[in-house]
């Protein structure tokens, strides 16, 4: 073979391929033969780095991949793919031996082929031992002097049949912050579990045996590295409350729409950039959580959710609002804090419902009239917008504790808005204000005032009779 001809990994035979990755952990054997020394690092590493980010990101491209292992292992993104492979492969190492302390002899690290074999061999066993010893009485198991010193395949052969005897009698299982980069497939055992806490974990897939726990209600996968999910997901006909909080999602399986007793759906800090279409079909939902992605617009569908009590929207890119979300009629929570909204649809005021509605730091330059009709309201954030006036029909708002306008262009107040005898905090600071009126006296109820960085040269003495403001600027 002329090695200076054009040839990639996939091309060589396993008897070609096997004693290559052999040597490679000793390049001195290389040393009469530069050539091939060069085309396996070259060809052989940078190939062996792909198929381990497929192993992470099945379903992803390169990128994704790349991104999936970097973050995983934590590699500096200028290291070569070579030495991305060694890194691996040198924590592969490390977390085995913690694991199985006989696993390596003096010297024998450097023996081991670099093969995508031997990868997902340690990555599937390393994580089985990791749940174990979560489980109940696992790590008391793992600790006998005739299994703590055995070879850590052996040991991930025995946790195939020890979690078939015990599995089933588990209900939660909490396996958050333990360093899991794989989820076992064994987890499919666990047949009578309501209760599954994955958070804080390095996790890019789930596996297929997710789906037969059908009695699951309850499962936290937030903080982890998700890149999709199974489309077995919709088999947990059970499961209320899915929280996939920051991970790096950009769509759902259209089977997500088959989980209809979901109450709490929360996907904040993901990557969506539109909704989909089957989330529309959770007709039970309650709590839909999508702040902190890069969502433009919100379908007119929105108002199939019935149900929904708290929608949090906040900090994506919208720019308007579908009246359709005046038929949300049990809404109590509204969060559209960081977008580019310039107008709220005048129907936002049939949510009868509102308790707290979050507009801070849109373009907002005014507030339709009908805002006043929320008289369940107790909340109002409006700061870091462009509003100049108040609608004085605010003073309808009678359940109102807490009303922020900072950081607008307000030189004055309506006069009415100091029949909100309800109101506990008054945030007016970054304003252009040049007086108060000394009406303020009625707000009795007034424990925080702050009306910092306005134009204010004195204020009226009246203020002295909220006797319960503790905290003013």
């Amino acid at each position: 073979m002329n090695p200076n001809s054009s040839i990639t990994i996939e091309h060589l035979p396993n008897e070609i391929l096997t004693p290559i990755l052999k040597a490679y952990a000793s390049p001195s054997l290389f040393s009469v033969c530069g050539r091939w020394y060069h085309l396996l690092a070259n060809e052989v590493m940078p190939s062996l780095y792909k198929q381990i980010g497929k192993v992470h990101v099945p379903q992803g491209d390169v990128n994704e991949q790349v991104l999936a292992l970097d973050r995983i292992y934590k590699l500096e993104e200028e290291l070569s793919k070579k030495a991305k492979v060694n890194a691996i492969f040198r924590q592969i190492f490390t977390l085995a031996r913690s694991l199985s302390p006989l696993e390596f002899k003096e010297g024998l690290e450097e023996n081991r082929y670099f093969t995508l074999a031997n990868y997902s061999s340690y990555l599937l066993n390393i994580n089985r031992l990791l749940m174990w010893k979560k489980l109940p009485r696992g790590e008391k198991y793992l600790s006998r002097e005739t299994i703590k010193y055995l070879p850590l395949e052996k040991k991930g052969g025995l946790f195939i049949n020890w979690i078939k005897r015990h599995g089933k009698k588990l209900t939660k299982l909490d396996l958050q912050g333990i360093g899991l980069t794989f989820l076992p497939p064994e987890v499919g055992q666990l047949s009578n579990l309501r209760d599954l806490d994955l958070s804080d974990n390095q996790l890019t897939t789930l596996p297929v045996e997710i789906g037969q726990l059908l009695q699951l209600q309850k499962i936290i996968l937030s903080s982890n590295e998700l890149t999709s999910l199974p489309a077995e997901i919709g088999q947990l006909s059970q499961l209320r409350r899915l929280d996939l909080n920051n991970n790096k999602l950009t769509f759902l399986p259209s089977e997500i729409g088959r989980l209809l007793q979901l109450q709490c759906l929360s996907l904040d800090h993901n990557q969506f950039t539109s909704l989909p279409v089957d989330i529309w079909q959770l007709s039970q939902l309650q709590e839909l959580g999508l702040s902190s992605n890069r969502l433009t617009t919100l379908p007119v569908e929105i108002r199939h959710l019935s149900q929904l009590q708290v929608l949090g929207l906040s900090s994506n890119r919208l720019t308007a609002l579908p009246v359709d979300i005046g038929q949300l009629s049990q809404l109590q929570v509204l969060g559209l804090s960081s977008n580019q909204l310039t107008t709220v649809p005048a129907e936002i005021g049939q949510l009868s419902q509102l308790q707290v509605l979050n507009l801070n730091n849109n373009i907002l330059t005014n507030l339709p009239k009908e805002i006043v009709q929320l008289s369940q309201l107790q909340w109002l954030i409006l700061g870091s917008n462009q509003l100049t006036n108040l609608p004085p029909e605010i003073r309808q708002l009678s359940q109102l504790q807490a009303l922020d306008l900072n950081n607008n262009q307000l030189n004055t107040l309506p006069a009415e808005i100091w029949q909100l005898s309800q109101l506990q905090r008054l945030d007016l600071s970054n304003n252009q204000l040049n007086t108060l009126p000394a009406e303020i006296w009625q707000l009795s109820q007034l424990q925080r005032l702050d009306l910092s960085n306005n134009q204010l040269t004195n204020l009226p003495p009246e203020i002295r009779q909220l006797s319960q403001l503790s905290n003013s600027r």
